[in-house]
């Protein structure tokens, strides 16, 4: 897990206030962390969420169009991060996956996406609700990390706006 509510909740509250245009403080600090972190970070359970950042911040990048520099930073370190994964699908132990029956789509709202993994992370079944069932099904947050998934975040063109090619 990535850490505490509070510590996703600060990482996406500053990604929206990026891609909303009003960022508390600079906002090329806030795009860098996040592709400093997937540089250095595609082998732990806050993958996703670097991958997401950079996903949700590239048209914003592209629009703003000032550090060329950290677009194409941003890209490569989508391609590290769809190589390095692809690595890593061998451990995959789920017996289906969301672009299995058809086309795969990434929700349109990244930082939110993010906010139901953490989410579905930090439930806990109410004690006084015997029937009480996880959000998003039981084994959300760990499905939405699989090396699979989170490969197919990285390269799917819809969710990037054209950052990253379909790497297949």
């Amino acid at each position: 897990m990535f850490g505490p509510w509070s510590d996703i909740d600060e990482f996406t509250s500053r990604i929206e206030n990026v891609i909303g245009g009003y960022p508390t403080g600079d906002p090329w600090a806030t795009i860098e962390l996040c592709i400093g972190q997937l540089e250095t970070d595609v082998d732990s359970d806050a993958t996703v969420y670097w991958v997401l950042g950079v996903a949700a911040v590239g048209p914003w990048m592209e629009w703003c169009d000032e550090r060329p520099d950290l677009v194409r930073r941003a890209e490569q370190a989508l391609e590290g991060a769809v190589a390095a994964l692809r690595r890593r699908t061998g451990s995959c132990t789920h017996g289906a996956h969301p672009w299995d029956e058809g086309p795969f789509s990434v929700p349109d709202d990244l930082t939110a996406f993010m906010y139901e993994i953490q989410e579905a992370d930090e439930w806990e079944p109410d004690p006084e609700y015997p029937d009480d069932e996880a959000p998003y099904g039981a084994d959300f947050g760990a499905r939405m990390r699989c090396p699979r998934n989170v490969a197919a975040f990285a390269r799917n063109p819809a969710a990037l706006s054209g950052l990253v090619p379909d790497l297949d």
